[in-house]
């Protein structure tokens, strides 16, 4: 049977889903983007998530944030949306650039909660009234978390547009493992090929370095991947020392991805995405949902033990 412990978390409050028999579970602060902060299986922990609650605000290296309205850089944080210029404010001076939305930092409220003898879910929504000018469309986001007593790991996203025009959207999520010396295994894809700020050319490469799964070592990625169009569904998977997760996605709905290992080497970001880097801009998996409309999309994350 599940179980549901909830305990502060700095100004939060952290909600805590376990399996005690299997040692399975997981972590949420609805209140802080709805972040998930840990991911146990077997009693191990697959996150590298935010220990703190100063951690958790702080934002460094957006762990496990959804990103919305858009993932990654946007130019100069500016965009034109039906004939009318916006601009969020630039939080990465290196580029210049935007990065990862606004919701990652948004008080989601929990509105469902399950447990049964099989599996645990939350529901976290989040209603947007436009408030903010560089992103004047009101809507609601909802997210889902839930967790199988056989370790398979779902998100679900739906969101509904309550502005009067179409508005353009992109979601990302931004989880790092933690699974000691791994090895990876990509799609057929290619890699786009960035300028100096990290922003996509248009153009891409053949990527075949990881078509089987092979150590990671000291290989350094930071880089968005395209998945092959001829695919229907994908698998993104790590094999760590002791664990193997795969992130199961529809190519229509996340066609690309990124890989990211930090500097300090000791986890790596696995982040699918629906739109490519700058999508604001340059459109490459942008959506665009029509007044009162409604977009959703969901993956699957499956951990096993060797």
């Amino acid at each position: 049977m599940f179980e549901l412990n909830t305990c502060p978390f700095g100004r939060f409050r952290r909600y805590d889903f376990s399996f005690p028999a299997l040692g399975h579970g997981f972590s949420v602060v609805p209140a802080f983007g709805a972040t998930v902060l840990s991911l146990r299986y077997c009693g191990d922990e697959l996150l590298d998530g935010c220990a703190t609650p100063d951690e958790l605000e702080a934002g460094e290296w957006f762990k496990s944030a959804l990103l919305f309205p858009f993932p990654n850089r946007l130019r100069d944080g500016r965009y034109r949306w039906l004939g009318k210029e916006y601009a969020f404010a630039v939080n990465e001076r290196p580029t210049n650039t935007a990065i990862h939305g606004f919701v990652w930092k948004e008080a989601f409220a929990p509105t469902r909660i399950e447990l049964t003898d099989e599996h645990a879910e939350i529901a976290c929504r989040l209603d947007y009234d436009g408030n903010c000018e560089a992103y004047p469309f009101p809507f609601t986001l909802e997210i889902a978390y839930s967790m199988t007593y056989r370790g398979l790991f779902g998100v679900n996203v739906w969101m509904k547009n309550h502005h009067t025009e179409h508005i353009p959207i992109g979601f990302g999520w931004h989880p790092y493992f933690r699974l000691g010396d791994c090895s990876l295994k990509l799609p057929p894809c290619s890699r786009e090929l960035l300028d100096e700020r990290m922003l996509p050319t248009l153009k891409q490469e053949p990527y075949r370095a990881f078509e089987h799964l092979q150590p990671l070592d000291q290989t350094v990625l930071d880089d968005c991947f395209r998945v092959a169009e001829n695919l229907t569904l994908y698998d993104l998977r790590l094999k760590g020392e002791r664990h193997t997760v795969t992130l199961s996605l529809s190519r229509t709905l996340f066609p690309f991805f990124q890989i990211f290992t930090p500097p300090h080497r000791q986890s790596i970001a696995v982040e699918p995405m629906t739109c490519l880097a700058n999508a604001f801009e340059n459109g490459e998996g942008l959506v665009s949902v029509p007044p009162h409309g409604v977009w959703s999309a969901a993956f699957v994350l499956q951990c096993e033990g060797l």
